[in-house]
């Protein structure tokens, strides 16, 4: 089970590295883009968006989830 989580992780990384790798190709600077203010914005909007969703809706439900899932392996 560790192994397959190490690899996901490890295909993760690759993946936003290849990803940086064909951004910076095509001339998109992300430092320039993430420092705009409307840019900075929509991702402070958003993030609030999925906090307020997570504490409203899902934590519950994934708590519950969580606890039985540990309770298979005790």
């Amino acid at each position: 089970m560790t192994q397959n989580r190490q690899t996901g992780l490890i295909k993760m990384v690759l993946l936003i590295v290849i990803a940086l790798i064909v951004l910076g190709f095509f001339g998109y600077n992300l430092k320039d883009i993430v420092s705009s203010p409307t840019v900075h914005d929509n991702l402070v909007y958003v993030w609030d968006l999925v906090v307020k969703v997570w504490n409203t809706i899902i934590v519950e439900p994934a708590m519950w989830l969580w606890d039985k899932i540990q309770g298979l392996f005790d």
